[in-house]
């Protein structure tokens, strides 16, 4: 019976190119580190063999070279030994010859050390300094192709099981919400404890001071007296921001919606969450790259403090973008609004003492169902959320997209695109900008 073949690599042959690809790695950041930040001393070399290879081939690799050496540091002796491709023909030592050579060190681990000539710019030239800088990155990420590869040939090749289809439940935020005012009702609730209005259609008409049964349609008790629903003249009131009702019917427009689950806005997510990843991988890898390339293209611009500025920012940008995309995987919350204020605040421009400019802050508080506490901070024009929002307004934060969506939209005349944040008629189906359905049904 012949033998099935697999992708598997075998144990002994992963360990080897493993184990070649971090030695590159070691090798190209330790020469670096000393190019950058090593110290020089004078050391010995008591062993030296240089072994023609090919007289027609290229600089510096017609020969291959060893040399060992030791060196004092820190009051301590170290020993160090390289092989490396070269041109030069050093007699070879004898017993007891030596010969002094410069030797960079970390001070803080001396342990890592070569020769000056090895690792100092001047010496390597420009080809190998931005081989020393690739190198590293392209063996990383043959490793990982490499381990990932072995992990590959290690599963098992049993059929998938065919996945259970996943239901959704459809959230109904009219059973959990008055429908008059928007405040959250405990289970089972037959009136609203903050407005007194009517929440179950099914339950019979009582009076909520004497609990006497009210004929259907009843404006007051016919046992107290007492209005069946004090809060009734306030809600047929007018808003007071509004010269006209709104183009659309209230009743659609309380309650929040349930679109935020459709394929369509779950692909919209995905789309932007690709974006934002391949913007953070350019603003990680262009002062990774662009500011060596300064170093080496500009006198004025020593490289070893143009790579350490370049890899300063590179980590600062990764760690912002990293900590912006986990924003995106935090659940969604619901809150009500309790306050909004605005503050005058002045920032320094930069040059003169006296060059500052006055600006307004504007700040938007939520209380979430959590306990915790979220603000909104606009600055100057761009108070969208400050004046869409109005205290006691119920809301809830879409992390997909970072933006907020209003629970009582029945008299509002705007609503914002959840995807983009554009500002559209609240009639509006889709966003006139990117053609996404709107969180308005």
């Amino acid at each position: 019976m012949a033998k099935k073949k697999t992708n598997k690599i075998p144990l002994p042959i992963l360990i080897l190119i493993c184990a070649v690809l971090l030695f590159a790695i070691y090798t190209s950041i330790s020469i670096l580190a000393l190019a950058i930040w090593g110290e020089s001393v004078m050391g010995t070399v008591d062993s030296y063999d240089s072994r023609l290879d090919d007289t027609d081939a290229e600089p510096n690799r017609s020969r291959t070279v060893s040399k060992g050496y030791w060196f004092m540091a820190n009051g301590k002796e170290y020993r160090g030994y390289v092989i490396y491709g070269s041109d030069e023909a050093w007699p070879s030592l004898d017993d007891g010859e030596t010969r002094s050579e410069r030797i960079r060190h970390l001070e803080v681990f001396p342990y890592v050390n070569k020769p000056a000539m090895l690792c100092e710019f001047d010496e390597i030239g420009e080809a190998g300094i931005i081989y020393h800088i690739f190198a590293p990155i392209g063996c990383l990420l043959l490793l990982l192709l490499v381990i990932r590869t072995a992990r590959g040939g290690k599963k098992k090749t049993a059929a998938r099981k065919p996945a259970a289809p996943q239901i959704i439940e459809a959230r109904s935020d009219t059973d959990m919400f008055c429908p008059n005012c928007g405040s959250k009702l405990p289970d089972g609730a037959a009136f609203c404890s903050a407005c007194g209005a009517k929440t179950q259609a099914s339950v019979p008409s009582v009076c909520t001071a004497c609990g006497a049964e009210l004929p259907e349609g009843a404006e007051f008790c016919i046992g107290c007296g007492n209005a069946v629903n004090p809060a009734a003249p306030e809600t047929v009131q007018p808003s007071r921001t509004a010269a006209s009702p709104p183009p659309q019917g209230g009743a659609g427009l309380i309650g929040f919606s349930d679109r935020y689950n459709c394929p369509e806005i779950l692909a919209a997510a995905q789309k932007n969450k690709k974006f934002s990843i391949g913007c953070m991988w350019i603003l990680v890898f262009v002062p990774l790259i662009g500011f060596p390339v300064a170093g080496l293209l500009m006198d004025d611009f020593p490289f070893g403090e143009s790579l350490v500025i370049g890899v300063g920012i590179a980590l600062v940008m990764l760690v912002i973008n990293l900590l912006a995309l986990r924003k995106t995987k935090q659940p969604m919350w619901e809150g009500v609004v309790v306050n909004k204020y605005s503050k005058e605040k002045s920032e320094h421009r930069g040059g003169e003492d006296d060059n500052y400019r006055t600006y307004t802050e504007y700040t938007t508080i939520i209380n979430t169902d959590a306990g915790k506490k979220k603000t909104i901070v606009e600055k100057d024009s761009g108070r969208d959320m400050y004046d869409y929002l109005s205290v006691g307004d119920r809301v809830r934060f879409h992390p997909r997209f970072g933006t907020y969506e209003k629970y009582d939209k029945s008299k509002d005349r705007i609503i914002y695109c959840n995807v983009c944040s554009m500002m559209n008629p609240i009639q509006n189906d889709r966003c006139m900008r990117c053609n996404n359905l709107l969180f308005n049904k």
